[in-house]
């Protein structure tokens, strides 16, 4: 009879053994899903915003060239963005420098502020710069977008700079709109567009995406670059480019956020 006993008494205690490591494996289950899972989750969806607001910016882009070349006078644009970000445009972000010669005189030398509008999170950030559109990550920036900014024929070089000339800003996490406007038709930056021959051009980028405008720049014209900034915010001043002929052309747009 006590043998009976001892053998009950067994069972018992391994049932309770058996309870103890199933709970123990779903609380360190669910341990785990809250240490890894829901972080990767939530990066994924992060992830999957931030595309979803690249692909606006592909749209904006559009609207931004329709305005600047008078194809419309005004666009709105709505941009659903990623939560813990912010939507802005800033005419002070990126500044393109040119200097200009003919037949060895300096003809032109100056700074132009084309501005910006970006979208910026913690995935990372996109900007629409000049009718380009950058996006950025820790690793270096990609210009999904070329601006109006090419050569032709023989050394035939055009410059349509598309400048944003307004300051705003929205919190992300919902619906923002932008709307694009033209202040004034055809304002070039030499009061008409202005044609240069046969002389030579040196570029300058300050941006943020400088790494992608030196890029861009050694791809289109052969420009190279040899003391960009450490930082990666300038391209540094690019060797000189011959041309047969130099157009440049500035149009503006007047951007609002909200």
């Amino acid at each position: 009879m006590n043998k009976n006993k001892l053998i009950r008494s067994d069972s018992a205690v391994s049932e309770v053994l058996g309870y103890t490591l199933v709970f123990g494996i779903v609380v360190l289950a669910i341990g785990l899903i809250y240490m890894a899972g829901i972080p990767a989750l939530q990066s994924t969806k992060d992830a999957t915003q931030f595309k979803s607001v690249e692909q606006g910016f592909m749209i904006l882009n559009t609207d931004i060239r329709k305005v600047a070349l008078d194809q419309s006078p005004v666009r709105t644009t709505k941009l659903g963005t990623a939560e813990g970000g912010m939507l802005a445009s800033d005419p002070g972000a990126c500044n393109l420098s040119l200097k200009i010669f003919e037949s060895g005189n300096e003809q032109f030398n100056d700074t132009i502020e084309l501005g910006c509008i970006e979208f910026a999170s913690g995935v990372g950030s996109i900007t629409c710069e000049n009718g380009a559109v950058i996006t950025k990550y820790a690793s270096g920036s990609f210009m999904a977008v070329k601006p109006r900014m090419f050569k032709s024929g023989q050394d035939q070089i055009m410059f349509s700079l598309i400048k944003v000339n307004d300051s705003s800003r929205s919190a992300s996490g919902g619906i923002s709109q932008i709307t694009i406007s033209n202040p004034r038709f055809n304002e070039s930056l030499f009061n008409t567009p202005e044609v240069y021959e046969n002389g030579e051009l040196e570029i300058k980028v300050d941006s943020e995406y400088a790494d992608s405008w030196a890029r861009f720049l050694g791809s289109e014209f052969g420009a190279t670059f040899s003391n960009q900034s450490a930082d990666l915010t300038s391209t540094g001043w690019c060797d000189t480019i011959s041309f047969e002929k130099l157009v440049v052309v500035e149009y503006v747009v007047s951007v609002e956020v909200w």
